[in-house]
């Protein structure tokens, strides 16, 4: 397994210190000046060369962290995204949020079970942020969903009453039993890409969004589970503990968050159709910024690797492997520009509110 650690190249700012290993932080490494207010925080990264990597950044706090106001806000660009006429000529998309489904469905199996899921899930949310902002208004902080706080195996309840779930300031019901959620913002949204699909052959068939609750999957979302995950000492063990089903057996971070949600969260093609998928992938990526940062210096903040394809294992990424974008950017997108998420063309970092 060929491991890639390569440092920015010239021109992309290499000043750093060490940055706080804390649950959830604001990452300052490297000189930056932090203020500002709602969704963006005035980080301006003074890096390298004249500033090329300064940008303004965007926050990312847990949903619960986030004013009431801001998270009906945040529900309303969904909507928005969910009522727009789709731009991407991808077959079957009508509206702009089945853009990011359809595009999800086509790559699976290119980006899961490969060592650039995580870089490249980076990359997606980023998009789908930025879709968030430019084209339905949205200002303020992007939520992530911290699913520590709610996952008790012993009191499984307590996952289903989580705020997450609120019918108003959260996402509606997690029903017991699988089916149609009847309650929230999303509880009459039909979507037209169903589960059991393929890359190929996408399963097309209009249908109400469902969940459904399967406890079996708490023991995935523990901080047991994340510390576990977070203790891993190279990028490969961390991705495969992190990941789940397909690389590793078992409960993980990233397969138990889309089971234990059920219904069209559960299905791995097409699960961008709830809306809770993308908190859920900004926590995993949360999870990985933490883990980038864990190390001495600058040492896991560029570390890359695994296989580029599933089936073939004799090639592996690197900081250069050119990420698949479809429909959503004219210009090449390689792992190495994702991998610092204070830079261009990321611009976001995580912030903790008690």
């Amino acid at each position: 397994m060929t491991v890639s650690t390569q440092p920015p190249r010239p021109g992309n700012g290499t000043k750093s210190s060490n940055v706080s290993s804390g649950d959830e932080y604001i990452s300052t490494r490297g000189d930056a000046e932090i203020g500002g207010v709602g969704g963006l925080l005035d980080l301006k990264i003074k890096a390298g060369t004249g500033g090329n990597d300064a940008c303004i950044a965007t926050k990312r706090m847990e949903w619960r962290s986030i004013e009431s106001l801001e998270r009906v806000d945040y529900l309303r660009a969904v909507q928005c995204l969910q009522d727009k006429a789709s731009k991407s000529g991808l077959a079957h998309a009508r509206k702009r949020f089945d853009d990011f489904q359809a595009f999800h469905i086509s790559v699976t199996h290119k980006v899961h079970g490969v060592g650039q899921f995580l870089p490249w899930h980076r990359w997606f949310l980023h998009v789908y942020e930025k879709t968030l902002r430019d084209e339905c208004k949205y200002t303020g902080p992007i939520p992530y969903w911290d699913w520590t706080k709610d996952a008790d195996p012993k009191s499984p309840e307590v996952f289903r009453s989580s705020p997450i779930f609120d019918p108003i300031y959260g996402f509606g019901n997690l029903p017991l039993v699988q089916g149609p959620l009847s309650s929230g913002a999303f509880a009459k949204y039909q979507l037209i890409f169903g589960v059991n699909g393929t890359d190929e052959h996408p399963n097309i068939t209009s249908h109400l969004l469902e969940r459904g609750f399967d406890d079996t999957w708490l023991t995935g979302l523990t901080k047991k589970t994340v510390e576990s995950t977070l203790s891993q000492k190279t990028y490969e063990g961390f991705r495969i503990e992190l990941e789940g089903a397909k690389v590793n057996i078992g409960p993980k971070t990233h397969n138990s968050g889309h089971s234990i949600v059920g219904g069209d969260m559960n299905d791995l093609h097409s699960s961008p159709g709830d809306p809770l998928f993308y908190l859920h992938h900004a926590n995993l990526d949360r999870l990985w910024w933490k883990w980038q940062n864990k190390g001495e210096g600058n040492e896991r903040l560029y570390e890359i690797s695994g296989p580029l394809t599933r089936n073939d294992s004799s090639e592996n990424v690197t900081l250069d492997t050119i990420l698949l974008t479809g429909p959503f950017e004219e210009r090449q997108v390689t792992i190495r520009q994702v991998m610092d998420i204070r830079k261009q063309p990321l611009c976001y970092t995580y912030v903790h509110v008690e």
